[in-house]
């Protein structure tokens, strides 16, 4: 396999790799699910150990490049794509029941009411199994968008569409404290063994070349 013919981004997101090895992910093996998949590239760590992987995705050529990427790339085994909004899929699915669940770097475009009615959907519907693994990524609040644009809620902004420095003009952005998620994610999904962790970075990011400042956290442990 050569990076260069995987279409879409290359990497696992780095957080999802050290809880991957962190949990020994790598001798374990089972079915994988991720809401908001991308092009696939956070699965295509779990394919590689042989795990049964399902991805969701709203953007159409997210699939299309997962798809080409598992077969022609990876020569992955065993794999499901579905594009489509996740509160869909949710709401349609029952009994996937996977090993292992993960929901990165997408909860924070959603209403504080809309995130946890995901997780009540999750649970609902049995997305996963009892005691599977769980990762989360979200923006905590000392974030370079916290504050961009018209608060709509409690740490919820819409960013104006004339600001675009991220590429994400008009979309929502809830941020999070630490002690907010963690509370929610033992409520909603009896979150248990977790680990709290920070990713902090800067980037140049827009058309000026602008200094931004990331904030995420990370959440990840077992689920009952």
């Amino acid at each position: 396999m050569y990076l260069r013919d995987l279409k879409g981004l290359k990497f696992p997101d780095n957080a999802v790799i050290k809880f991957f090895f962190k949990n020994a992910l790598h001798t374990l093996g089972g079915r994988a699910l991720e809401l908001a998949c991308s092009n696939g590239n956070n699965l295509q760590l779990f394919a590689n150990y042989d795990y049964e992987c399902w991805g969701v995705d709203l953007a159409a050529q997210n699939i299309q490049n997962a798809n080409f990427n598992f077969k022609e790339v990876l020569r992955a085994k065993d794999y499901r794509f579905f594009c489509e909004d996740i509160f869909d899929f949710a709401k349609r699915q029952n009994g996937i029941e996977a090993d292992v669940f993960l929901i990165p770097n997408v909860v924070n475009y959603f209403s504080r009411e809309a995130f946890l009615e995901l997780l009540h959907l999750s649970r609902q519907n049995a997305l996963y199994k009892k005691n599977a693994f769980f990762f989360l990524r979200t923006r905590g609040i000392k974030d370079y968008r916290y504050g961009l644009g018209e608060k709509i809620a409690h740490n919820s902004f819409r960013i104006p569409q004339d600001e675009n420095t991220t590429g994400e003009a008009g979309c929502i952005n809830t941020l999070y404290q630490e002690h907010e998620l963690v509370e929610y994610l033992k409520e909603r999904l009896n979150l248990h063994d977790f680990k709290v962790l920070s990713y902090e970075s800067t980037n140049i990011m827009g058309d000026d070349d602008r200094l931004v400042y990331d904030s995420d956290i990370v959440i990840y442990g077992r689920i009952a």
